[in-house]
C-alpha cells in the first residue's frame, strides 16, 4: 500500500494485526501496532481488544496488562472483550486473585460480564479447588440472566466430581438439562468418571444409554471409565455387556480395555477367560507387557504352575 502511495488507516492496521494473531505471529503483530501508534492513528477498542487477547493467548498477559492500563489514558474505554482476554489468562495461570480483582473493576466501570468472563474465573476458581465459589459464580450467571454454554457447565460438573461433590455436579447436571443446554461428551465422561469413583455404577450405566439414546459420540475415554471400574468393582459381566457396546457403536476396544476385563477376570478367579482374551490380543498384536503381567499376577494369584506356558505367547 506504502509503495503505491495508499496510507493504511486504523481499520487495516486492526486487520493485518489480527490475522498475524490467527497465525500465531503475535511478535509481528505487536510491532504492527506499534507501527501504527507511532504514525499517530488512535487504536480503536476493537484494535486494543484484537492486541490484547493475542497477547494472552501467547503468555504476553503482564505486557496486556500494562497495555490495559494505559487504553483509558488514550481516550478508549476497554470493552468486555478486553477484559476477558485477560481474566482468562489470569485464571489459566493460577493468578485468580488478580483475575477477581480485574473483575471489580470491569464492573465497577459498569461493564457486564459476558458468559466468557465467567467461565473464565470459574475455570480458575475450580483448578484451585474453591467449588463452593465456583458455585456461587455460576448462581450469579442465572441471576443476571447470563446463560452459561456448554463449556461453562462442563468445567464445573469435571471439577465438582474430581472433588468427590458427585451430587452437586448431578444437581449442576440437571440445571444444564432444563435450560436447554446439551451436554456433550465431555460432559458425560467427567459425570460418569464420577458416579463410578462413588460407586454409583447403575445412575453412570443409565447415563450411557442416555448418551446412545442423544446419538452422542462415544469415546474412548467412556468406555474406560466404565470398563476399568467395573472390572475392579469386580462386576465383570457388566464390563463384558460394555464392550459388546463399544463394538456395536464402532468403537475399537483397546489394549488398554482389554487389559482392564483381564484383570477383572483374574480377580474374580476366571483364569481360563483371562487367558483367552490374552490369546485374542496376542493374535491381533495388541498385547504388551502389562497385559503379560496381568496374565502371569493372575496365575500367581490363584496359585497356579502354569504362569510359565504363556511366556512364549509374546
Amino acid at each position: 500500500m506504502l509503495k503505491i502511495g495508499l496510507e493504511p488507516d486504523v481499520v487495516t492496521f486492526t486487520t493485518l494485526i489480527n490475522g498475524l494473531c490467527i497465525e500465531s505471529k503475535i511478535d509481528k503483530a505487536v510491532e504492527f501496532f506499534d507501527d501504527m501508534v507511532a504514525r499517530g492513528y488512535q487504536p480503536n477498542v476493537y484494535s486494543y481488544s484484537v492486541i490484547i487477547n493475542g497477547m494472552c493467548k501467547f503468555g504476553k498477559k503482564s505486557v496486556a496488562i500494562r497495555l490495559l492500563k494505559g487504553v483509558a489514558d488514550r481516550g478508549c474505554e476497554p470493552n468486555v472483550v478486553t477484559y476477558s482476554a485477560i481474566i482468562d489468562a489470569l485464571c489459566k495461570d493460577e493468578l485468580v486473585g488478580e483475575a477477581l480483582e480485574l473483575f471489580s473493576q470491569m464492573r465497577n466501570k459498569g461493564i457486564s460480564p459476558s458468559v466468557i468472563t465467567y467461565t473464565g474465573l470459574i475455570h480458575g476458581v475450580c483448578k484451585l479447588g474453591q467449588k463452593n465459589q465456583a458455585l456461587a459464580l455460576m448462581n450469579e450467571m442465572v441471576e443476571q440472566n447470563i446463560s452459561p454454554d456448554v463449556y461453562t457447565f462442563s468445567v464445573l460438573i469435571d471439577a465438582l466430581c474430581k472433588d468427590g461433590m458427585v451430587s452437586e455436579a448431578q444437581n449442576t447436571f440437571n440445571v444444564m438439562i432444563q435450560r436447554g443446554v446439551e451436554p456433550d461428551v465431555v460432559t458425560y465422561n467427567s459425570l460418569i468418571d464420577g458416579l463410578c469413583i462413588s460407586n454409583q455404577f447403575k445412575e453412570a450405566l443409565a447415563l450411557l444409554k442416555e448418551m446412545v439414546g442423544r446419538n452422542i459420540s462415544l469415546s474412548v475415554f467412556t468406555f474406560n471409565i466404565l470398563i476399568d471400574t467395573l472390572c475392579k468393582k469386580g462386576l465383570v459381566s457388566n464390563a463384558e455387556n460394555i464392550i459388546k457396546i463399544m463394538i456395536q457403536r464402532g468403537v475399537e476396544p483397546t489394549v488398554v480395555n482389554y487389559s482392564s476385563l483381564m484383570d477383572g477376570y483374574c480377580l474374580g478367579s476366571q483364569i481360563d477367560k483371562a487367558r483367552k482374551l490374552f490369546d485374542l490380543m496376542v493374535t491381533n498384536e495388541i498385547a504388551d507387557i502389562f497385559s503379560y503381567n496381568i496374565l502371569i499376577n493372575g496365575y500367581w494369584y490363584i496359585s497356579s504352575r502354569e504362569a510359565p506356558k504363556c511366556k512364549g505367547a509374546l
